[in-house]
């Protein structure tokens, strides 16, 4: 890789690949902050989800008004705090209303209490995992690194279902 050359970043090929896709309904837990909210805006313009906006009505409109966001339009489901947020978004993809998660202003053990409890989480047949996708300008592909948090001493069949939800 020539270290002069200008910087591709790999997730604009993400993007274009993902355009003849339809957007996801995509529950934004507790998206009381501007990033949050400008996170769900950016991927919504990209095509990527149909936010449904999961916390206190009044906390996502000041958030927004005060980062001079707009969300007209966007569906709001009121909550009352951060850990109804996480609740009510996994219910709702339960439902079918929603088909993914998106992290907002809240702690991340608040989502996975959610997502992991045994009754009324998204529990599968295989174990959770995740994977972070970075754009490092020295290197010239996405880097996706997986379960640096979730699954830190897996054993063989735990392995073995990272890497197919990795693919």
């Amino acid at each position: 890789m020539d270290p002069n050359a200008p910087h591709q970043n790999s997730f604009d090929a993400m993007l274009k690949a993902t355009a003849p896709l339809d957007p996801i309904t995509t529950a934004i837990v507790h998206p009381c902050d501007a990033a949050s909210l400008e996170g769900a805006l950016a991927a919504r313009d990209h095509t990527l989800i149909t936010p449904i906006l999961v916390g206190p009505t009044a906390r996502i409109q000041d958030a927004a008004t005060e980062a001079g966001l707009d969300i007209a339009g966007l569906e709001i489901v009121d909550t009352a705090h951060s850990h109804e947020s996480a609740k009510t978004s996994v219910r709702l993809v339960r439902e079918g209303r929603a088909q993914a998660l998106m992290k907002g202003a809240l702690h991340t053990d608040e989502v996975m209490g959610a997502v992991v409890d045994k009754t009324t989480g998204l529990r599968t047949a295989r174990r959770m995992s995740h994977v972070f996708v970075l754009d490092v300008p020295t290197y010239p592909k996405p880097l996706l690194i997986t379960d640096a948090a979730i699954n830190i001493f897996p054993d063989l069949m735990v392995k073995a279902d990272i890497v197919q939800n990795a693919i």
